[in-house]
């Protein structure tokens, strides 16, 4: 047996309901109905206690951004694995030169961190902006054009966003 009840809307809310139930050709009452079973849903929370759509956009982002940072996390990993076990080792005489070389490399690396950081520009924004640039890049041109690594200390990266 079903039961009138008299409810007070807002316009607006009452303009939304006449539309919803014009466009579906469904009765208001329905639509009512509909949207209180959603609302009464035995979720194991109170209604007041359920994320709205923009916490469920930011759980899904959070997961996304976890995703990325693991996938990151994977590949560093992959590659200090390949580079520890293709590089041979020093003789004695040559750790100190070895360590201060990698100290300097690794302040080298430090300060283009931090310049890249201080500006905007992201690597995904440089490689979007290079890939919309050139459409028809290959691949293998950007790494017959690399620099050797006796000169890699030396370069910096383009942080500024003129790739």
């Amino acid at each position: 047996m079903r039961q009138r009840h008299a409810l007070y809307l807002s316009e607006a809310m009452t303009r939304q309901l006449q539309a919803a139930s014009e466009t579906q050709r469904l009765p208001k009452s329905q639509i009512m109905e509909s949207a209180l079973e959603h609302y009464f849903a035995p979720t194991g929370r109170p209604p007041e206690q359920e994320p709205d759509p923009h916490q469920q956009a930011s759980f899904r982002s959070l997961r996304r951004l976890e995703r990325d940072l693991a996938i990151a996390t994977e590949l560093l990993a992959t590659f200090v694995r390949y580079f520890v076990t293709i590089t041979p080792p020093l003789p004695e005489s040559e750790h100190t030169a070895a360590r201060s070389l990698g100290q300097q490399r690794f302040q080298n690396v430090i300060e283009d961190v931090a310049r890249c950081l201080s500006t905007d520009s992201s690597l995904i924004a440089r490689v979007s902006a290079i890939m919309s640039s050139d459409p028809k890049m290959e691949t293998s041109e950007d790494f017959d054009d690399a620099p050797s690594t006796a000169n890699a200390a030396s370069r910096s990266p383009k942080c500024d966003g003129d790739v």
